[in-house]
């Protein structure tokens, strides 16, 4: 991202860019009060509330983490990030950090007030599950205008579902006959199964692609998921 200052000439700002471009990058031109604010709603304040749930398991019962699925790794795997890193970033960036975690802040109250809502009873419960829904899908519309792979439109994904084997080799040797079906793999995930020596990788592709992937993978003798 370049952030021209106003005492930054044209001469310096054209340098900038051509340099960029000459690294391959693509360069995004922003005022830096922009940039903050972007950074903040994109970058910063999700590593704040990972942050935040990840403190809670501080201490948690054993018993309640065995219990921990895929979704609590994916909310919390950035909470790992170095504290004293982020301390700086969050500094640098306090005004518009603290701007937005205030925003979602609001939302998790008014949840956690609905909830209590709910857990009392009596005849507001319908009306504040509602209020629930409706914070819920303002969430699933969040993440839709979440641009995809270079910067276009998110593409709708169909998952492949296929039981791995938790030894070397078996990642590699399922994208091989992926790659042998003539099909791209858009991304992968991996849920580990509690006890068992196995996982089960969630393969997303083209719509298209689901239907031919999962008869190649079976044909291979892969456990697929249908």
């Amino acid at each position: 991202m370049l952030c021209p200052a106003p005492e930054s000439t044209d001469a310096a700002v054209a340098a900038a860019t051509a340099l960029a471009g000459a690294c391959g990058a693509q360069v995004v031109r922003l005022s830096a009060a922009d940039h903050d604010r972007y950074v903040a709603l994109v970058s910063h304040v999700p590593q704040l509330m990972a942050a935040a749930m990840a403190a809670q398991l501080d201490g948690a019962p054993h018993d309640a983490l065995a219990l921990a699925g895929q979704g609590l790794r994916d909310v919390t795997r950035i909470a790992a990030g170095d504290p004293a890193m982020w301390t700086q970033i969050f500094t640098a960036n306090a005004g518009a950090v603290a701007q937005i975690a205030t925003q979602a802040a609001e939302d998790l109250r008014a949840a956690a007030a609905v909830l209590a809502t709910i857990a009392a009873g009596g005849d507001d419960a319908a009306g504040a599950a509602k209020e629930l829904t409706a914070l819920l899908e303002r969430g699933g519309s969040g993440v839709a205008a979440i641009p995809g792979k270079r910067g276009g439109p998110a593409p709708d994904y169909a998952i492949v579902q296929v039981v791995i084997p938790d030894r070397p080799g078996e990642l590699a040797r399922l994208f091989e006959a992926a790659g042998a079906a003539g099909i791209n793999i858009e991304d992968v995930g991996i849920e580990h199964s509690s006890g068992l020596p196995c996982g089960v990788a969630e393969l997303s592709v083209r719509p298209a692609a689901a239907g031919p992937l999962t008869n190649a993978l079976a044909a291979c003798g892969w456990p697929v998921r249908r």
